[in-house]
């Protein structure tokens, strides 16, 4: 039951910013200015859940990094790819699209994403470690996050991981 629970709480997430989507093109307008424009990004920092309690007799986690760039389409959706090494030290891809949501007008640096797309690298024995994975390390994934727009070309943004922790991310965008 619960390593079926990320899976559900994502694809909740999926939904929930669907509907946020549909029901903002009905109200305003996105920001056009970010169409066309790439985001390169470094993840410094994960947290992960189960280090809070973590039993000595248990496997500790590997230092998480990322790197990695992404194109806006338009002025919601996006492609990238992510590089990284993940919990147990495996190197790891993430090739996705995904959307953009500014979902407070009062509050025009607040930004939503969502990303689903196809990971490769948690192989065995952490082939379990995500829900939706083959034992040749070939899985589905999705993240929601949540940033902030310092200025025009730099941001933070906090991505969920599932049931296992947040990854702060930090940005930097070029027309």
């Amino acid at each position: 039951m619960f390593k079926s629970l990320p899976y559900v709480a994502a694809t909740g997430v999926f939904a929930l910013a669907h509907v946020v989507a549909q029901a903002q093109d009905l109200k305003m307008s996105t920001n056009l200015a970010e169409a066309g424009q790439w985001t390169v990004m470094a993840s410094p920092l994960t947290f992960h859940y189960s280090d809070i309690n973590r039993d000595e007799s248990e496997e500790k986690h590997s230092y998480v990094w990322l790197v990695g760039a992404e194109k806006m389409l338009n002025e919601r959706y996006f492609a990238g790819a992510a590089f990284f090494s993940n919990s147990f030290g495996q190197p790891t891809q993430y090739v996705y699209v995904g959307a953009k949501f500014r979902p407070e007008p009062s509050m025009p640096k607040l930004f939503t994403k969502i990303s689903a797309g196809v990971i490769h690298g948690y192989k065995p024995p952490y082939d379990k470690k995500i829900p939706i994975n083959t034992s040749s390390g070939w899985g589905l994934g999705v993240i929601p996050s949540i940033g902030w727009d310092f200025n025009d070309q730099f941001a933070a943004q906090l991505n969920v991981l599932g049931a296992a922790g947040l990854m702060l991310q930090m940005n930097a965008t070029f027309k």
